[in-house]
């Protein structure tokens, strides 16, 4: 990768729904000519239909009105291919100037994450036959965005998207920058959340001098990375059983610098087991993290902190506590502290939450 292509997606974080300026030019497109007093009927019914390229002004002539389409259309008016100005609107969002029918305009998805260059939306099961467009329109909305792809889910033990292209270059590599820390992703081959971002600085800035930390499920390496730059400890131990994400995670390590990092491939609990005493380890794996908190808390030294994550009700987060306790005394701990730290809302009722647990062998 040439340096300057490097620089140009290093720069590339998640932003704000703004547009930069536009200038207005000339765009060919085809278009059905209509007389001026059914033009409104039809300009309604080609919006309907997600044909009407409603970023382009409508051009009077002649007492006709000459409706932009995304295609050359046979509805029983004559048909023109010829220039159009686009409009001086400010795009706002990618809704702007996506061509869905009215209907289902209230289903497209509010928010998207943005890793380096490529976009990365859910797209309701009502909308995917216009995915493609949706892709086009998030790319002309945001041009530094080179990328959309569709987000089917995490599938599998090793937590990587299920993901699809549906505009821009076809390729799902990037180059993210978090912290000032800048991380190579593969989204097809490793997991990766920008939304995670505050919350690996949160656990970061917990962090002691002269720490022994264990980061069994490290993916790319964004806790590792941060912690081994930003704070003093002694060593992070940075794993994972992708080795695509071990591999990234290495790439990583040597492009920050992060001398204090020593990464593994394997198992977690083989790891933790290895690499065992710890002060500190951070089960990032919201979904399965407490099968292997009992593994966690034995690689503890006499005295540790142990952060598990879950997906959960709030309703349900007492019982955690309590099932926290339970396997912390079977591993020959005690819990001394728990802190519940809510994440993020991950659905209208469950939230991702962080448990900061305290132990020692008191």
């Amino acid at each position: 990768m040439r340096p300057e292509t490097h620089q140009r997606l290093a720069r590339n974080i998640r932003k704000p729904l703004t547009a930069p300026p536009r200038i207005a030019r000339p765009v060919k497109a085809w278009s059905v000519a209509v007389p001026r007093e059914r033009g409104e009927e039809i300009r309604r019914r080609l919006l309907d239909e997600g044909v009407l390229l409603n970023h382009l002004r409508i051009v009077e002539a002649g007492g006709l009105l000459f409706l932009p389409t995304r295609e050359r259309l046979e509805i029983g008016f004559p048909v023109e291919e010829r220039e159009f100005n686009e409009g001086f609107v400010p795009i706002r969002s990618y809704k702007d100037v996506v061509a869905v029918p009215e209907a289902l305009r209230r289903s497209l998805p509010t928010a998207f994450d943005v890793i380096g260059d490529i976009a990365v939306i859910k797209i309701p099961e009502e909308l995917r036959p216009y995915r493609d467009d949706i892709g086009r329109a998030i790319l002309r909305w945001n041009t530094k965005i080179r990328v959309a792809v569709e987000d089917r889910g995490v599938k599998g033990d090793r937590r990587i998207r299920s993901i699809e292209l549906i505009a821009g270059e076809r390729r799902t590599a990037t180059v993210h920058t978090e912290h000032g820390l800048r991380y190579r992703v593969d989204l097809a081959s490793a997991y990766f959340s920008p939304r995670l971002a505050s919350e690996r600085k949160r656990i970061a800035d917990l962090v002691h001098a002269g720490e022994v930390v264990a980061d069994p499920f490290a993916g790319v390496g964004p806790y590792a990375i941060l912690i081994a730059t930003r704070r003093r400890p002694e060593v992070v131990h940075a794993s994972d059983a992708n080795p695509a994400a071990v591999a990234l995670l290495r790439a990583n390590v040597a492009a920050n610098h992060a001398n204090l990092v020593a990464t593994h491939e394997g198992d977690a609990r083989q790891v933790l087991r290895q690499i065992a005493p710890v002060d500190r380890v951070i089960l990032d794996l919201p979904h399965t993290a407490f099968d292997f908190l009992e593994d966690a808390f034995r690689a503890i030294h006499d005295r540790g902190e142990v952060h598990v994550y879950r997906i959960l009700e709030r309703a349900e987060e007492g019982e955690a506590i309590e099932r926290i306790r339970r396997i912390a005394r079977r591993s020959g701990h005690r819990a001394k502290d728990v802190r519940i730290h809510r994440v993020r809302a991950y659905s209208p009722t469950q939230h991702h939450v962080g448990f900061d647990v305290t132990v020692d062998r008191g």
